[in-house]
């Protein structure tokens, strides 16, 4: 046993007190996650089935965080029920499963991690449901069916293939290709593209801390997966390309969605999985950092977003009330603020270089389109929506610069597939193939493909 195992200890105790526990003790179920927090922070280990190693460390702080929230939430909403304790237990389960795929050592680990995720998932959705035969939940068995199915199998076959062969140095380029084949259908699979309909959108019927807790490692796992296959290297650069249309067709097909949907839950849902295919992109062009950036970030801010679903109403009509009072800029101020975010971006960028310079290439664009869009109606406080902006793309910059320095001799390639530039030029491609002239604009869908904070919700709002 290794020091790494102590968070998941903590976390499957508390799953045990919240299952088994009496209503006035399974609060005390919500202190695994602080104290695992702890443990993670005091003791890594590089050695047995776990390691704290600091891409594990860094995908795991944020998995318990997000689950630590979102089990809060779930307490809280169905204290009175009778469904409380199994709902927390089978969510701290998730957590577990999460963090075990986040620490795993081997690659052994890291299968039976992303097995027990899946299946503590489908527990969860059939508590949370209500029902063992839930709509949601035969659409999620059936995608995951499919997606660990093939990643089973194609491990299964090479396992067999190094019993009867004794080595695999003469299929080494073709073994290797079958693994990431598999594990990027078990990605597909998590972010719910595999079957007639998303199993992540017909997650709007289940209760609302399910949802964010899907965001703690659940549907964004995919990222993690791919890079410890190394979905990344010269030999296998078909593989990224394939990716790469695979994610594109996703993201024409899942953006235009989002603006279908007339519920705020299921606009977050359907954005959730263009979100996923874009952080897919930017790992098969060979950005990594900007794959992982982008996997907690949305992460955080999705769940927060789901969690405050009910309040959203009252808080659009208050921005309504306080932008119909406002002043109009004129045209000339709107495309200067605009020109001056992406050069302040831009800067930033090319200072550093980098996936920083990658992230600008999309990012700042995206800025842009918020000030305009924004600013398209009578506005209050114009220069502080500005300064929020600016410093939001800085603060985003600082975090990826920071990411660079913390985890960049970890998830080094090889090969760098794509420019820095071409992150960015295929959203605009997505963002133009998606277009639709009388409900929204193509510089509204790059930043709806890129920010998950732009919706058609909050641009009614103005």
């Amino acid at each position: 046993m290794t020091t790494a195992t102590l968070p998941l200890l903590l976390l499957l105790t508390g799953a045990f007190v919240a299952l088994v526990g009496p209503s006035r003790v399974k609060v005390f179920a919500l202190g695994a996650f602080p104290l695992a927090l702890i443990t993670l922070f005091v003791f890594t280990s590089h050695k047995g089935w776990w390691r704290a190693d600091p891409i594990g460390l860094f995908l795991s702080v944020a998995a318990l965080v997000i689950g630590g929230c979102a089990v809060r939430y779930a307490h809280t909403q169905f204290e009175s029920e009778r469904r409380c304790g199994p709902l927390v237990a089978a969510s701290i389960l998730v957590v577990a499963a999460v963090v075990s795929t986040d620490l795993a050592a081997n690659e052994s680990v890291l299968l039976y991690s992303w097995l027990a995720t899946s299946l503590s998932t489908l527990l969860l959705l059939g508590i949370g449901a209500g029902s063992m035969r839930a709509k949601v939940l035969i659409q999620a068995a059936k995608s995951f069916a499919i997606g660990d199915g093939a990643l089973v199998g194609v491990v299964l076959s090479l396992g067999a293939l190094k019993e009867s062969l004794g080595h695999l140095a003469a299929l080494s380029s073709a073994s290797g290709a079958a693994l990431l084949m598999g594990a990027i259908v078990a990605a597909l699979g998590r972010i719910g593209v595999l079957g007639r309909r998303s199993w992540v959108v017909e997650t709007v019927s289940t209760p609302t801390s399910l949802s964010a807790l899907l965001h703690a490692g659940v549907v964004n796992a995919g990222g993690l997966l791919l890079i410890r296959e190394e979905v990344i290297t010269g030999t296998r650069w078909w593989v990224s390309l394939l990716l790469v249309a695979i994610c594109v067709a996703i993201l024409v097909v899942f953006a235009p969605r989002i603006h279908a949907r007339v519920d705020l839950k299921g606009q977050l849902a359907a954005s959730t999985v263009s979100q996923m295919a874009f952080m897919l992109a930017t790992l098969s062009l060979g950005w990594p950092l900007l794959c992982l950036t982008h996997l907690v970030g949305h992460g955080l801010y999705k769940a927060g977003r789901f969690m405050a679903a009910g309040g959203a109403i009252d808080a659009r009509h208050a921005r309504s009330v306080l932008f119909r009072s406002g002043k109009q800029l004129s045209t000339l101020s709107r495309i200067a603020g605009m020109v001056a975010l992406v050069v302040i971006a831009a800067g930033f960028g090319f200072c550093v270089r980098g996936d920083l310079l990658a992230a600008m290439g999309v990012f700042a664009p995206a800025g842009a389109v918020i000030w305009w869009e924004h600013t398209k109606h009578p506005v209050t406080r114009a220069a502080r929506l500005y300064l929020s902006l600016a410093c939001a793309l800085c603060g985003y910059g600082l975090i990826i610069l920071c990411l660079q320095h913390l985890l960049g001799h970890t998830v080094a390639n090889t090969v760098s597939l794509a420019s820095w530039w071409r992150v960015g030029a295929l959203v605009g491609v997505v963002a133009l193939s998606t277009l639709r002239r009388r409900s929204v604009s193509v510089v509204a869908s790059i930043a709806q493909i890129a920010i998950p904070f732009v919706t058609r919700s909050e641009r009614a709002a103005a």
